[in-house]
């Protein structure tokens, strides 16, 4: 069994998102990830998410009703970017960009991995087939990013923090808790991903064999997974997964937002412990109620 039906923003909107991540983000002075550096380097670590989408003041609104989340301007820009804040606590960014042409793909998350060089990081993306959408630039305060697309197309980034990256802690609900990357070809991306961040990897089959997923394991601790997904997905691509008190609860309020569920709760998936959801503007989302006395990855 695979995943299936999961739809995400086409491959045209996210040649365009590339540009508008740009500008968003070089516009603003970020604060750093830490506000004492850490002193910490975890590469393959993801350290940081920021989610595009056309219609940011609609998606404040549902984010904050269903999570509980506040929103900030970094700055005095007038640019749109926001930084999204859980408990007080800086988790995400968000801005606003608008697809070309009126298409009507949505919301897209966008994570970025931890990274001692974006350079090298880049070099390594090009020569295993992937490619590069932002070249390694400065973000003040915060640190080098880059933006690539692997070789199915998922996009995903590198930072290298100048405050160095953040601690590995118990994350609050509310915040975000793991990312999964959704493929095809299951095999070819554990090849590519094991080439860009110092990764181990370990099969991990879901609670009544419904599928067999790839864990990405570095210093110590599982850090994404690799999920197998159908023909019916439109292409592979990153979703981060957001850590809540109850899942079917959660579920309502995202129903009452005008979002609605693509993977619904079910027993062989973490013990139903686990969902992932559409919101109001397209954006793929997931969540899950974890229990930190256990010691397996979701």
């Amino acid at each position: 069994m695979t995943i299936r039906k999961l739809k995400f923003s086409s491959l045209a909107s996210l040649a365009l998102l590339s540009l508008f991540f740009t500008t968003a983000v070089a516009a603003q002075q970020l604060p750093p990830l830490n506000n004492s550096p850490s002193g910490l380097s975890l590469p393959g670590k993801f350290i940081w998410f920021d989610m595009a989408t056309p219609e940011i003041e609609a998606q404040q609104e549902f984010y904050s009703s269903v999570f509980g989340w506040s929103f900030k301007s970094p700055g005095r820009s007038e640019d749109s970017y926001v930084l999204v804040t859980n408990r007080g606590r800086n988790i995400a960014g968000m801005f606003e960009f608008e697809p070309k042409g009126g298409e009507q793909d949505g919301g897209t998350w966008v994570v970025l991995m931890s990274t001692d060089d974006p350079d090298r990081a880049m070099q390594t993306v090009e020569a295993n087939g992937g490619s590069v959408d932002i070249r390694p630039s400065a973000v003040p305060r915060r640190g080098r990013h880059a933006l690539f697309r692997d070789p199915a197309g998922a996009l995903f980034g590198v930072l290298k923090s100048d405050s160095g990256d953040p601690p590995d802690e118990q994350v609050p609900i509310g915040g975000i808790f793991w990312v999964d990357l959704f493929a095809r070809d299951v095999a070819a991306m554990t090849e590519f991903y094991t080439q860009l961040a110092p990764y181990e990897t370990e099969q991990r089959e879901s609670a009544g064999g419904a599928f067999e997923r790839t864990l990405l394991k570095a210093h110590g601790l599982p850090r994404a997974s690799i999920v197998p997904v159908d023909e019916e997905a439109n292409r592979a691509a990153w979703v981060p997964y957001i850590r809540v008190a109850d899942v079917a609860a959660t579920l309502e309020k995202v129903v009452e937002g005008g979002g609605f569920a693509i993977v619904p709760p079910d027993d062989r998936l973490l013990d139903g412990n686990l969902a992932i959801f559409v919101d109001p503007h397209g954006g793929v989302t997931g969540i899950v109620k974890w229990d930190y006395e256990a010691e397996a990855a979701p």
